[in-house]
């Protein structure tokens, strides 16, 4: 059929091949295809270097989030690592601190020959009117009321005459069990305002009463003490022993800078051998104290028996005198009849007999002189 077409229009085909061969050979001639072919290329590898690019960069970026994950696992396991090994470190330090003090303890000589407890601080009240501390020992343990409580701490002592400072174990009073429960135990300080000691001066021997001041008071009181006894600040101050619950001579600590002389006593603050921020373990005094020789009724009519008040016996007779100058008469108490029977002894509400008032004695006569 082409053919055909082209015999038919033979004169207008030679004339369309002609043009377009012409055409071809223009365009061969000017390179037009070549920087066609060159524009085209070009293009191509603009966009086939920017895909290359996108595709570097994703493959970067998720190379990049794959090796920060590693990075991120790898700084977690050795954060817990660290957080452990301090974890080590401060249960290290506990576990070094708490063998000093158990050594310590070991080498406390027996106090006042009674047997002693060990145990530890578990909890102080929080409380700001009662000051008490619990710990893990009770009845169970051989604990009961009214045992003392002391403790073991180290204090540094500043060395004198060019020494080095040395450490110094001291033993001070704590307080006393109020409580007691089969595990635990409550323990009433002597810094609480209820806590009441019977004390000593100890470089004078006089006796005193060591109190608890206000909740927010960490010095106790010595109070009643003469305005004979002089005290300084550093005297020492043990207890009597004469409150029959502490032994004597234990140390409760030592004069203040605050000193009050008022009236017929003196009274000055004390700052404990304890500190009761830094308690930890106390030693329980297993002493018994009989409560029934603590406590006295008060003295009351309904308590106490009046005593009941006997007559005053009859006043014992002269005897007589040998000159009958001084002779008096004595008058004589009628007699009873004989039908009516003599009592024993007066009774209590008679009255007792008065002394009899001796008559004047009547003047001597003078003797007739005979001639």
């Amino acid at each position: 059929m082409l053919a055909e077409i082209l015999s038919r229009y033979k004169s207008a085909s030679s004339l369309a091949f002609t043009v377009l061969f012409c055409l071809g050979c223009l365009i061969w001639k000017s390179n037009l295809v070549s920087r066609t072919a060159n524009t085209a290329s070009q293009a191509l590898d603009f966009f086939s270097g920017t895909f290359s690019s996108f595709g570097k960069g994703i493959s970067r970026f998720v190379d990049s989030y794959g090796t920060y994950e590693a990075v991120r696992q790898e700084r977690d396991a050795l954060r817990e690592k660290v957080k452990s090994n301090l974890d080590l470190q401060v249960e290290l330090v506990r576990l070094r601190e708490e063998n000093v003090k158990l050594r310590q303890f070991l080498q406390l000589p027996p106090v006042a020959n009674h047997p002693v407890l060990q145990a530890e601080v578990i909890s102080q009240d929080p409380d700001n009117w009662f000051r008490t501390i619990i710990i893990n020992k009770g009845s169970a343990d051989g604990v009961a009321t009214y045992m003392p409580v002391v403790a073991l701490q180290s204090v540094v002592v500043p060395g004198q005459g060019g020494k080095p400072p040395e450490t110094k174990l001291v033993a001070g009073i704590v307080g006393k069990v109020i409580q007691v429960n089969p595990h635990s135990a409550r323990i009433l300080p002597l810094t609480d305002q209820f806590s009441r000691i019977g004390v000593t001066v100890k470089k004078t021997g006089h006796w005193a009463l060591l109190t608890g001041q206000s909740p927010h008071q960490d010095m106790p009181l010595v109070d009643y003490l003469s305005l004979g006894v002089f005290i300084s600040t550093g005297d020492e101050i043990v207890t009597s022993g004469g409150d029959g619950i502490f032994p004597r001579g234990l140390p409760v600590g030592t004069v203040g800078k605050r000193i009050e002389r008022l009236g017929s006593f003196q009274k000055a603050e004390i700052q404990p051998v304890i500190d009761f921020k830094k308690l930890d373990f106390v030693i329980v005094i297993q002493k018994k104290v009989e409560t029934e020789a603590l406590n006295f009724l008060p003295l009351k009519p309904d308590t106490v028996e009046e005593p009941k008040l006997q007559p005053a016996p009859p006043p014992a007779k002269k005897p007589a005198a040998d000159d009958d100058d001084s002779e008096e008469p004595v008058t004589k108490k009628p007699e009873a009849k004989s039908g009516a029977a003599k009592p024993d002894k007066p009774a209590a509400s008679a009255e007792p007999p008065r002394p009899a008032i001796a008559a004047p004695a009547a003047p001597a006569k003078p003797e007739e002189v005979k001639p």
